[in-house]
């Protein structure tokens, strides 16, 4: 049962903490991932120590290891911040720092942890830290406790938990602890609520580039194919201009998106996984009222998706700067990014569909061989993309590619239509410490990093737990 009344206990504990800290001019470093969410949290703990007067700094790392953790001890600054990270490496962080840090996460962690006073997990209080509270909205928890004026940073919670793909309640809507963030935006008038097409550029980009733009869920024969698009809804007589003006999907009638959803369920089919990978694409908007509505900023998805992409096209300061107010220098630099990280997928899964030799499967497990053309940071985009599309969604997808001359990085992400329960954060974590390397995350997302001489026996360790 969720305990409400202890987190908030645990946050204010870390508040004072902080507020000490702080007082005492003490250098504190906000060390986040560079994922949407991992920039969202990280973004909302620093802005909130800002806000407060802190001597602080801020970095984003694709992964926590022990390489990272010498690197970050040898910057000595007086205090750390783990967002979104560290929640599987607390005994390291232990002999490294001593009690000089403090993890906001949502990922599982050991029950042995879970009443340590510098861990403020989601787990640790009875939430569910996959579905219904992000690192986002942990660290926004932390900073409504340091000052209830951080309200105004809730809509950051909102977009790192949809970059986390937490919108799994009833039409796509976010729930738990992100809804409670998502109230409070409402209230202060910086989101608004509605239910629409869930297809990213809704109210920017025409119809068809809207549709091919969208990856979740991925659309075969659609998805990143800008040109199949057009011929599919022209083919249909759908009425794409008006007055020389293409037309976008905020703009269509009710009898258009029944027209709309005609052709999409002509190509994903009618069976249970095509009604489903439908119902996914109509759902609760969540648009940022101060946001200009021709920026891709206006529908906080698409803004998770900026964040998600400036972190894989390792320009996570770009991302930071947008979160933290930067609408000049950076939002230009983001713009022409995001274009960039959308040719790398389309590239890596034309790759896929065309060489067969680069998926194995493995009874519930489909295994992704991208060693020489998936880059280390893409493997979580491009294993969620794969569990969306209707080829994969009841399969356990495991994306791999080289990391280093010496390591591999895999991703796992669980398909909607996955029959079995298991859990990913801990068949990761289990298989990855077996051959000595680090893993962790959710119930249906997660990761590791291992030695490459280890590939083939990670592999088996995994696929083996699947199968238990």
């Amino acid at each position: 049962m969720p305990d409400p009344g202890a987190l908030n206990a645990r946050a204010s504990e870390a508040s004072r903490l902080i507020s000490r800290l702080s007082k005492e001019k003490k250098r504190i470093l906000v060390v986040t991932h560079i994922d949407a969410d991992g920039l969202s949290s990280g973004s909302i703990a620093f802005h909130a120590l800002l806000r407060m007067g802190a001597i602080a700094s801020v970095r984003a790392i694709p992964d926590l290891d022990m390489k990272a953790i010498d690197a970050l001890r040898s910057d000595q600054f007086d205090f750390y911040l783990f967002t979104d990270l560290g929640s599987g490496m607390i005994d390291q962080l232990t002999a490294a720092f001593g009690v000089n840090f403090l993890i906001v996460d949502h990922h599982q962690l050991p029950s042995e942890h879970a009443g340590r006073p510098n861990v403020l997990n989601a787990w640790s209080f009875g939430y569910d830290g996959g579905s219904e509270v992000s690192s986002s909205t942990m660290a926004y928890i932390l900073a409504l406790s340091l000052d209830e004026r951080n309200k105004d940073l809730s809509p950051s919670a909102i977009i790192g938990a949809l970059g986390d793909r937490q919108d799994s309640g009833p039409n796509r809507s976010l729930t738990g602890l992100n809804r409670k963030a998502l109230e409070d935006g409402v209230e202060k008038g910086l989101i608004t609520v509605s239910k629409d097409f869930l297809f990213h550029g809704r109210e920017t980009r025409p119809i068809h580039e809207a549709i091919a733009m969208t990856y979740t869920p991925y659309l075969t024969g659609l998805s990143g194919a800008k040109d199949a698009c057009l011929a599919a809804l022209s083919n249909t007589g759908f009425v794409l201009k008006e007055h020389g003006r293409w037309r976008n999907l905020a703009e269509l009638s009710d009898g258009e998106r029944q027209k709309l959803l005609e052709v999409l369920t002509s190509f994903v089919g009618t069976g249970g996984d095509g009604s489903m990978v439908i119902s996914e694409l109509i759902g609760e908007i969540y648009s940022l009222r101060y946001e200009d509505a021709l920026t891709p900023m206006h529908d906080a998805r698409e803004f998770a998706t900026l964040l998600n992409a400036c972190g894989r096209m390792d320009a996570t300061d770009v991302g930071i700067a947008i979160s933290l107010g930067d609408r000049d220098t950076a939002l230009s630099e983001a713009l022409k990014l995001i274009g960039e990280y959308r040719l790398k997928l389309n590239k890596a899964l034309q790759i896929l569909q065309t060489a067969g030799d680069r998926v194995a499967t493995h009874g519930d497990v489909a295994v992704v061989i991208g060693d020489e053309f998936i880059e280390e940071r893409m493997t979580g985009s491009i294993s969620s993309l794969l569990a969306s599309s209707d080829k994969y969604r009841d399969k356990m997808v495991l994306v791999r590619t080289r990391s280093g001359d010496t390591e591999l990085k895999f991703s796992s992400r669980l398909g909607a239509s996955f029959p079995k329960e298991v859990n990913l954060g801990l068949i990761m974590k289990q298989a990855a410490e077996f051959v000595g390397g680090v893993g962790g995350g959710h119930s249906m997302a997660a990761g590791a990093k291992i030695p490459m001489t280890k590939r083939d026996e990670f592999t088996r360790a995994v696929l083996q737990k699947v199968a238990e």
